[in-house]
Order: C-alpha cells, then structure tokens, then sequence
C-alpha cells in the first residue's frame, strides 16, 4: 500500500488515471451501464458514440441479468453478449476460446429495437446451450421469449416490450398456434417462481444426462410434456390429489407438497418424510419440497430431517420469495431442492416402520 502511495505521490494525476483505465479494462462487464451514461454525453458527436452508447447500454443489461440467472443456476447463461453493429442480418456467434457469443444486429437507431433483436439473437446461443438441440422449436422460442419478457420487465423498458409483444410475439404465435400455448404455461410458471426454479433447472440438467446424443423426437416429446407435466402442477388447488412426480427417460423429478394441515396435525412431519423416502425408494432423482406462509418453517425442518435421515441432500440453500397465487393475492413461498440419496430398492412396509420409529 506504501508503495502504491508513493508511485502515486511521484507520478501525480497521470498515475491515478492509469490505474483508472487499468481498474475498467479489467472491470468493464461490470461497469458497462455507467460507461454506456458517459458515451451517451457525446452521442451529439456522430454515431460511432451513440452505437457505443448503445452497445455499452444493451451488454451491461443482458450481462449483469445473465450472471443473476448464473448465481441461481449455474451453467444455464454461462456466456456473456459482445455486441456489434452490422448493416445486412441479426446473428449470434459463439466464441468458445473467449466464453463470450459476438451478437451481430443492425443499428436501428431505436433503443427498444436494439435490445429486443439482440436477444433474440443471443438466446438461442447463449440460454440454455447444452440443451437447446433437445427441445422442438416452439418450446425453445417460448423459453427465449420467456426470459426476455423477465429481463425487460425487470429494466422497466416498456417501449421495449411494447415492440416484442407487438413486432415479434404476435407475428409468431399467429403461425404456431402451439408456441402460444407455451408461452402461457411458461409465463403461469414463472409467475408462481416454477420458471427458474424448476424448469431451467431440469432442462440444463436434460442436456448433460443425454450428453452429445443425436437430438431425437423421444428427446423433445420428453421436454415438452415435462413442461405440460409443470402446467398442471401451476394449477393444483391445495389439497387437490395429482400425480406428484414426473418420470421420464432423463428427467426424474417429484414435489412433496407441505401444507396441509390435517397432515400436520395427525402425524407431524413423518408424513412429508415418508413422501420424500417413498420417491427415493421409487428412484426419483430430485425431489422438491414446496411450501408458503406459515408452512415454510415445516418444509426447511422437513427437509433437515431427510437430509440427517439420509433420505436426500439439500443442495443448495433455500431462498424464500413473494409469488402471486390463484387469487391474485402476493405471498411468501419457498421450494427446497433436494437430491435423494440412492440406496437399496424400495421396501415400502420396512421403510414406514422405519419412519415410525
């Protein structure tokens, strides 16, 4: 730090301005939007500043919500955008050497145009890469259009979803009737917190499972009735009996469902942890514990107990989060990972007994 000082002291101004530039070469993806403030100052001067005004505006947006996705889920945007103006086409490149895609578009010269045709160039390259040959057209456009809807709702860039809703979606969805059905169900999910927490997750986890396979029909039909499978769990009125897990080639998933309170009251938590040992017994590979309200406390205890019984590992720690139910009213949930913990085949009177005790 001494030393620091005193190369300062020595060379004054010309020093502190080369750590400055040394600080936003080595720091710039994080500071792109308060760069993109100082080149919108001199847009006045030519378009070479207003694109950089823009470039620098649209990558720090994309880039900052892309590393948010990645805390949550690892390995689902693990690319960041580098954008460039060309004259003639929208493409997306991916340079593997640099984890970056190079995101070519046109320079409309209106914000909200930019920024929508930038993702939809980026998505199909940078969301989801791994498994995006898995999924059938239209589901991998709803994904996309999904997660632009939440990225321009989160800026606040109303024009911007203006011109999607308008230029892009509607254009689609009135030639595939089926895309729209899917953009529904993805928007239902996400509004109940399933999108990220449930769906991204299993669809990055489809495409490692199936690893460099030949993408076939069996691989899409399973994604796209996961998702339907989701649907229906969106839709559950609590207490109504549904098929609670999901069993396919790749995917294997199930809920346990915390809130009844009949439940509660009868047996306490051995009810839950029944649920969770029963789906480890019928090799159910992720189980996810769902609770709101009041209900919350008993989730995170049941799921301590799995884990200290052996049945499943929490795998990451549970962040509680505000979602609209059916009745349009905000309230608390949260939805706890679990992984079940393999072992011997399913033995269901053993196992009760076991629980019992």
């Amino acid at each position: 730090m001494i030393d620091v000082l005193s190369w300062l002291a020595q060379y004054g101004g010309w020093g502190l301005l080369i750590i400055v530039v040394i600080l936003i070469i080595a720091y710039y993806d994080k500071i792109e939007k308060p760069v993109a403030k100082i080149y919108e100052l001199f847009s006045w001067a030519g378009a070479c500043w207003r694109r950089r005004a823009v470039k620098a505006d649209i990558q720090g947006n994309v880039n900052a919500f892309s590393r948010s996705v990645e805390q949550e889920i690892p390995n689902t945007m693990p690319y960041k955008m580098k954008l460039q103006f060309v004259r003639e086409l929208d493409r997306a490149e991916l340079l593997q050497e640099k984890n970056l895609v190079l995101v070519r578009i046109r320079d409309r010269r209106h914000d909200d145009k930019n920024l929508v045709h930038a993702m939809l160039a980026f998505c199909p390259v940078g969301l989801l890469p791994v498994s995006r040959p898995y999924l059938d057209d239209a589901l991998g456009k709803a994904v996309d259009y999904t997660t632009m809807r939440k990225l321009l709702s989160m800026m606040g860039h109303h024009s911007a979803l203006n011109y999607f809703y308008e230029e892009v979606l509607e254009p689609e969805v009135a030639r595939k009737r089926d895309l729209e059905k899917l953009c529904v169900i993805l928007d239902g999910l996400d509004e109940k917190g399933l999108f990220t927490k449930v769906i991204v997750r299993e669809l990055r986890d489809f495409g490692g499972k199936v690893g460099s396979r030949y993408p076939t029909k069996t691989h899409k039909d399973e994604t796209r009735q996961f998702v339907e499978y989701m649907d229906v769990v969106a839709k559950r009125v609590p207490g109504e009996e549904i098929d609670t897990q999901f069993q396919g080639n790749h995917i294997s998933m199930g809920f346990v469902f915390i809130g009844t309170s009949e439940k509660v009251k009868d047996k306490g938590l051995v009810t839950y942890l029944q649920a969770i040992q029963y789906k480890k017994g019928m090799s159910i590979e992720r189980v996810y514990l769902a609770a709101r309200d009041r209900y919350i406390d008993i989730a995170e205890r049941a799921a301590y107990l799995a884990e200290r019984k052996g049945f499943a590992k929490v795998m990451k720690r549970p962040v509680r989060y505000y979602a609209t139910d059916r009745d349009g009213h905000r309230r608390e949930h949260v939805i706890i990972e679990m992984r079940t913990i393999v072992s011997t085949p399913f033995a269901p009177t053993q196992q009760g007994m076991l629980l019992e005790e």
